[in-house]
Formats: structure tokens, C-alpha cells, sequence
């Protein structure tokens, strides 16, 4: 059976620097393995966590970068939002994707990996409508209704004033009767009506009020109810007035279709494809992306937030368990080195209080008491039996 007492110094010695330095070791090891674990969590939060976020930031503020800069290109016409929509593109959006698609690898949330898969398709998709709108926005092609009044109703008003000009020069020619200026009154209003319809038609196309629209649709039914005077009179006209009349008839029902048409698509939400296309489409896609991005980055923040909490979580109990080490170690040497001291010590001055007595010729039998098997213990046997044989050896020198 293991004694204490029965150790040999030099062992006693040993076992103590041998407990400081297991304990010491511990200390050393276990703070490294708190250390490492708090230093993945940090690398984590640093190559991971925040990189993600931050990505998702940039992409967010690139969408809406592309997105103001093409409304402005729809506006104003300026090329310099198209080159501001470029920037956006090749230093906000396809970087921020670039280093999301880095980064998924060691996502440890796989709803991430699937929304970034989304967001690179909405994304895919969000780039082909801007450029679609990109390209149409400052065409002709861009407001049908426009391109109507332009190409079609305005030559087509012209050329019906011209016919009206000159069936009212005809009248005039002719003897100025009551019945002459009947009619010439009523080509006037054909005149009149016809231009003012296709003016209030313009001016709604451009501002969209109502009441331009309405007075555009009055002004053509004053026109048709004049035409139909105009007919009726039809007989008191000269052969080369009814060959004008006639053309004029065919361009006026060539007119009102387009006239009606102009305010059918300013009435509804294809008269400005871009503006359009902004509606139905970019923004739709922008929205979706900003969604799956404010998603992400809700769950990297709270990540964020965990791996911070763990970070604190385990530097508080590393400063706990470095106290406890500390106490317990300085307990444990303390306990240890007085024990060693005293097993030491104990015998070491019982041999000197002995020596001493007998240096000043106190030859009481005293024998020193033997605890252990170590030095110490051998040193106090072999001094008791020194004591033995001088005491042997006394009577002797009297006799």
C-alpha cells in the first residue's frame, strides 16, 4: 500500500514539481482548447458571417441603384443613367453574387444555399426586363398611342384640314347665298372639331386628365354630327366638292378608329411600355430579391448574434475556470508543499534537538521515533542505534 511517509525526498520533491506541472499543463490545455473554439467562432463571424451580410447589403443597394438610374434613363433620356445602371451591375450586383456563391459553401443554414438559387434566377431575370426596358424607353415603339398620333393622325388631320380648305375656297367661289354660308359654316366646324379632337387627344396623352379626353371624345362627336349635316347636303354640291367630299369622308373614317385607339391605350396601363414593364416586371423582381436578401440577412444576423453570444458564453467560462484552476492549484500546492515541508522537516529537527541534548551531556535514554521507510526514517534508525551503542559503551569507561 502507497505511504507518503515511506517516500524518498528526492521523490517527494519530484511528485510535487510533477502535480504543478499536471496542473499547470491542464491549465495550459485547457485554455487552449477554449481559445481555439472561441477563434472558429471568431473566424466564423469574420469570413462568414459578416462577409454574407455585407454581400447582401451591397446587392440590396445595387438593386435599387439599377433600378433608380433606369427610371431616370425612362424620364429624362440622359445617357449617363445608363452608365449609372452599368455600375451598378458590374460593382454592386454581380460582385456581391460572385462572393455569395464563395461564401455558400460553408453556409451552415441550407435555406440559404436555396435562396441564393432563387435570387441568382430573379436576378437573371431582373437584368434581361431592365435591359428589355432599357431599349424600348426612348423608341417610338415605347408609347403606341404616341406613335399612333405621329405617324398616322396627325399626317391624317392634315390632310383632311387641306380637303376642308379647299371645299370652303370652292364655296366661297360660288355666289354668296344663305344656303353658301350654311355650308361653308359647316365645313368650318368639320375643320374645327377634327383638329381640336386630335389637339385634346395630344394634350391627354401627354398629362392624362380627364378632361382632355372628354373633350377630345365631344369634339369628334360634334365632327360626326356635322358629316352627317354635310351628307344630307351632299346635292348641293359641285362635282369636283362631292370628289372632295368623298376623299374627305374615307380619311374621316380612317381618323376616328386612330383617334379612339389613341385614347383606348392612353386609358389603360400599356400606354408607357417601359413605365409598364417597371411595373409589372422590374419592380416585381426587385421586390422578390430584396425579400429573399432581407431573409438572408435576418438569418445571418441572428447566426451572428449566437456565435456573439457563444464567443461571451465561453470567454466567461474560460475566466471562470482559470479562477477555479488558480484556487484549486494554489490549494493543491499548498496542501502538497506543507506536507512535503512537514515530512521533511519534522524529523530533520528532532535529530537536531537530539544531537543538541546530547552535545550538552544529556544522556537520558531518548530515542527518536521512526515514521518512515524513506532517508529520514533510515537516517533516524541509524542515529538511535548510535544512541544504543554509546549508552552500551558508558558503564564500561566508569568501570
Amino acid at each position: 500500500m502507497f505511504k507518503f511517509r515511506d517516500m524518498t525526498i528526492g521523490k517527494k520533491v519530484g511528485l510535487g514539481f510533477g502535480v504543478i506541472t499536471l496542473i499547470l499543463m491542464g491549465v495550459v490545455l485547457l485554455t487552449i482548447q477554449q481559445v481555439r473554439s472561441m477563434e472558429i467562432i471568431t473566424k466564423r463571424v469574420v469570413e462568414l458571417r459578416t462577409p454574407t451580410a455585407h454581400a447582401s447589403l451591397m446587392m440590396l443597394n445595387g438593386i435599387n441603384h439599377s433600378l433608380a438610374s433606369l427610371r431616370g434613363w425612362i424620364l429624362i433620356g440622359d445617357p449617363k443613367f445608363q452608365t449609372e445602371r452599368s455600375i451598378a451591375w458590374e460593382e454592386q450586383i454581380n460582385p456581391s453574387l460572385q462572393l455569395m456563391h464563395e461564401l455558400a459553401p460553408n453556409w451552415t443554414d441550407p435555406e440559404n444555399k436555396t435562396r441564393l438559387k432563387s435570387i441568382e434566377e430573379e436576378i437573371n431575370n431582373f437584368k434581361a426586363v431592365q435591359q428589355k426596358i432599357e431599349d424600348i424607353a426612348r423608341t417610338p415603339e415605347n408609347s403606341p398611342a404616341q406613335k399612333i398620333l405621329f405617324a398616322q393622325a396627325e399626317p391624317l388631320e392634315k390632310s383632311i384640314v387641306a380637303i376642308v380648305s379647299k371645299m370652303i375656297q370652292q364655296e366661297i367661289q360660288d355666289n354668296s347665298t344663305t344656303k353658301n354660308k350654311r355650308m361653308v359654316e359647316i365645313l368650318a366646324n368639320i375643320e374645327t372639331t377634327t383638329s381640336l379632337a386630335l389637339e385634346r387627344a395630344d394634350e391627354y396623352l401627354l398629362s392624362g386628365k380627364q378632361e382632355f379626353k372628354k373633350e377630345s371624345l365631344e369634339n369628334w362627336k360634334k365632327n360626326v354630327a356635322y358629316i352627317h349635316v354635310l351628307k344630307k347636303n351632299e346635292n348641293k354640291l359641285n362635282k369636283e366638292q362631292v370628289k372632295s367630299f368623298e376623299s374627305l369622308q374615307g380619311k374621316l373614317n380612317m381618323f376616328g378608329p386612330l383617334l379612339e385607339e389613341i385614347i383606348r391605350i392612353r386609358s389603360g396601363e400599356e400606354w408607357n411600355l417601359a413605365n409598364h414593364w417597371v411595373e409589372i416586371d422590374a419592380a416585381p423582381a426587385a421586390f422578390q430579391i430584396k425579400e429573399l436578401l432581407n431573409d438572408m440577412t435576418s438569418v445571418q444576423e441572428e447566426l451572428l448574434e449566437n456565435d456573439v453570444k457563444e464567443i461571451s458564453r465561453k470567454t466567461h467560462f474560460l475566466i471562470v475556470l482559470l479562477v477555479a484552476l488558480f484556487f484549486s492549484a494554489a490549494l493543491i500546492s499548498g496542501v502538497l508543499g506543507a506536507n512535503i515541508t512537514r515530512s521533511i522537516t519534522e524529523p530533520i529537527l528532532d535529530i537536531c534537538k537530539l544531537a543538541d541534548e546530547l552535545a550538552h551531556g544529556n544522556h537520558k535514554r531518548k530515542r527518536l521515533p521512526v515514521f518512515s521507510r524513506n532517508e529520514l526514517g533510515t537516517l533516524s534508525q541509524s542515529f538511535n542505534e548510535l544512541l544504543d551503542r554509546l549508552q552500551e559503551e558508558k558503564p564500561q569507561t566508569k568501570d
